[in-house]
């Protein structure tokens, strides 16, 4: 039996909070939190026009997520992306370098009230919300541009330290990509905080 499709965020809590006021709002989410290499990235994007597909890009393919992302790119009337580098989330803990990627990511946006999938955003009008990359339309927005933006700089790395299969991992830790590391050691784009704790990070979802 065909698995259920999970619905498509849409545009009646984007409504809903217009009707209270708040005019420009923008969706949040973070991608490569669990990779082994690489930055983290956060997008910020405002969007009102419905665009059909989108929804947590966990949920999509690869193609499908490169299509979705040009439409928003042509239709948003904001985005904005926050890193925080591998030597960052190094130095300053994953939590730490989160809020900096998140802070970096809002720098240049304006915006009168928030979405994101459960992350707190200090001192701003916001809706937070375990899975809001499923119920918040302007968040699964971000979540695609988010994980095909990364995913480009992982191809661009790749071809510098093409050992590690960045191209097909983006940096996430696989059996492949932690035999190369066994083997070849660690580049200079690698955490050495989850390496040097044996690896303990699990795949998670976002690497599909």
């Amino acid at each position: 039996m065909a698995r259920p499709t999970q619905p498509e965020p849409d545009l009646e809590i984007t409504k809903t909070l217009q009707s209270r006021g708040y005019r420009r709002i923008v969706g949040l989410d973070e991608v490569g939190r669990g990779a082994l290499a690489g930055p983290l990235l956060v997008a910020a994007v405002e969007i009102e026009d419905m665009i059909s597909g989108v929804n947590d890009s966990k949920l999509l393919t690869p193609p499908q997520r490169q299509v979705l992302a040009e439409q928003i790119i042509r239709y948003a009337k904001q985005i904005s992306f926050g890193y925080a580098s591998n030597l960052e989330i190094d130095q300053l803990g994953m939590t730490a370098a989160l809020g900096l990627a998140y802070q970096r990511a809002l720098v240049n946006i304006v915006a009168d009230f928030y979405l994101s999938d459960n992350f707190v955003l200090a001192n701003r009008p916001h809706l937070r919300a375990v899975k809001g990359d499923r119920l918040f339309y302007q968040v699964a927005a971000a979540s695609i541009i988010a994980k095909v933006t990364r995913d480009r700089h992982m191809l661009i790395y790749d071809r510098a330290f093409p050992h590690y299969g960045w191209g097909q991992n983006s940096g996430y830790g696989t059996a492949l990509h932690r035999q190369a590391i066994k083997q070849y050691g660690a580049s200079p784009l690698h955490r050495l905080s989850f390496i040097n704790r044996g690896w303990t990070v699990d795949i998670p979802e976002k690497m599909r």
